[in-house]
């Protein structure tokens, strides 16, 4: 539907409905996240970067095993793909799961 509703899908189920809306002066303190499979990450940024230069930061490894990209939209919305890693027994992450009471499948 054009200027009123786009339909994105990228596999059965993972489907977002976007609606024009206003504009926000800055990206909100808030984020949607959205699953993505690690060897995307990459892949997500460039396509980002070749349609709005400066858009993405990152990706940066986090301490609960995962790789974000934070991408924010012409609307000034604030979006992070986020990718599981491998888990590594060994790793400071896994340290750092275990730590909070979580344990890993090798623990």
């Amino acid at each position: 539907m054009p200027d009123r509703l786009t339909h994105l899908r990228r596999w059965a189920f993972q489907d977002v409905l976007l609606v024009p809306g206003e504009r926000a002066d800055s990206p909100p303190s808030i984020s949607v996240s959205f699953a993505c499979v690690l060897s995307q990450i990459d892949q997500i940024a460039k396509a980002c970067e070749e349609l709005r230069p400066g858009c993405t930061s990152g990706p940066d490894l986090k301490p609960w095993n995962s790789l974000e990209l934070e991408i924010v939209t012409p609307e000034n919305a604030r979006v992070i793909m986020t990718a599981a890693r491998p888990y590594d027994p060994n790793s400071a992450e896994a340290e750092h799961l275990r730590g909070m009471g979580i344990d890993g499948p090798d623990d």
